[in-house]
């Protein structure tokens, strides 16, 4: 599940924007291509076709002032731009994208940073997508969980919770998703040992494991968490939300370690 709020609601456009660009060029034009695609990238989301996007997805009042100013805020910025621009450049000379990026640039980025914020903003990233999921409509959460939305309907979905978030809450994680898509491209995904990996995924079970005990409800998210592919939309949404909420009752350490790991790329 890539639940990345109003960023999500833009992949797709972006994606067909920067790649409808001219094909490369020769070698000793590659910097102005670089510029033009930059340049691109800050016009792309101007004007009333933006707001009209995003007031169909729910945002109203200062929200839409606050979706409107971070879509151009991401955009604008040199390092995320410049890294697109440089992807975008990449696939025109017939290099190999890897399919997380080509699934989407932005999302990629967003992603590959989430690693590296301190704790306290990526403990307010997954909040966030807690939030999401719970306000999610029990199909629309299963499908989710289960990885089987189409990318333009969790962008639609995830973006019209946004929506209707609390201003101050809005604010706070597009500073941090902004940090997250910057920390990405300078950095690429957070790493973590194998060792260290598996001992966040055994406190991870270790507190799973102990809330299950108190569970009612046991029985059957013990058989989603084990076939996500076969259990039900209403079994695997509540599989989802046990588990983002589990993770977020660690503390310090071992709370870090346990985002860092979901963080990873092949987890997500």
């Amino acid at each position: 599940m890539r639940p990345n709020l109003a960023c999500l609601c833009l992949c797709l456009t972006l994606c067909a924007s920067v790649f409808a660009a001219p094909k490369a060029r020769a070698q000793s034009d590659m910097m102005a291509t670089r510029g033009e695609i930059i340049t691109l990238l800050g016009r792309i989301y101007e004007g009333e076709s933006l707001r009209g996007e995003l007031e169909g997805r729910g945002f109203r009042g200062q929200n839409l002032s606050l979706a409107m100013g971070q879509v151009q805020r991401i955009m604008r910025d040199p390092v995320v731009a410049g890294h697109i621009a440089d992807r975008v450049l990449a696939v025109q000379s017939g290099a190999s994208i890897p399919m997380s990026q080509s699934q989407g640039l932005l999302w990629g980025l967003v992603d590959q940073g989430v690693g590296h914020l301190p704790l306290r903003d990526l403990r307010y990233y997954y909040l966030v997508e807690k939030t999401v999921l719970n306000a999610m409509p029990t199909r629309q959460c299963g499908l989710a969980v289960r990885e089987r939305l189409r990318p333009e309907q969790l962008s639609d979905a995830t973006a019209q919770v946004a929506a209707r978030l609390n201003t101050n809450a809005l604010e706070n994680y597009y500073r941090i998703q902004l940090e997250a898509a910057k920390a990405g491209a300078r950095r690429g995904p957070a790493t973590m040992t194998t060792a260290r990996a598996q001992a966040a995924e055994d406190r991870i079970f270790s507190a799973l494991t102990e809330r299950l005990a108190t569970d009612p409800d046991a029985p059957r998210l013990i058989a989603a968490f084990a076939d996500l592919d076969r259990a039900s939309n209403r079994n695997a949404c509540a599989a989802g939300r046990v588990f983002i909420d589990t993770v977020l009752t660690l503390e310090g350490q071992e709370l870090r370690d346990a985002l860092v790991y979901l963080s990873q790329p092949t987890l997500r």
